[in-house]
């Protein structure tokens, strides 16, 4: 965990969850916090052979720049790879909805759903593997 500059926590967590990497990110995602995503959202990207969840439950800001990380984080993943988000406040949501990226991946309100939503994609993706 690390301070942010307006005084509050910002953590990014990466897991495992059934084979899929999930990043939970905590606290306000903004130009000072972004490298920090981009540190942890590439390589996972990179790596994602069952796809990749974004958890930002606890997401208190999100900026158009992180908006814009995350639809690159995406263009990232392998062709068998989907990507989905984890947003349940209108401080996230609204941002993902008005920007369009909820049409490239999508959103969910738990972690289990969308774990299943992009195992399910990549399995599909793989000829029902």
């Amino acid at each position: 965990m690390s301070d942010d500059p307006t005084g509050g926590q910002f953590e990014i967590v990466s897991d495992v969850h059934d084979a899929t990497t999930v990043i939970t990110v905590r606290g306000e995602l903004d130009l000072d916090t972004i490298p920090h995503l981009s540190a942890a959202a590439f390589p996972a990207a990179d790596a994602a052979e069952r796809g990749l969840v974004v958890d930002m439950t606890d997401v208190s800001f999100l900026s158009s720049s992180a908006i814009t990380v995350l639809v690159r984080v995406s263009d990232r993943l392998p062709e068998s790879s989907r990507m989905a988000l984890v947003a349940v406040d209108g401080v996230v949501v609204r941002p993902v909805q008005l920007s369009g990226i909820d049409r490239v991946m999508a959103t969910f309100t738990t972690v289990p759903e969308a774990v299943a939503h992009v195992q399910s994609s990549a399995v599909d993706s793989e000829g029902g593997r």
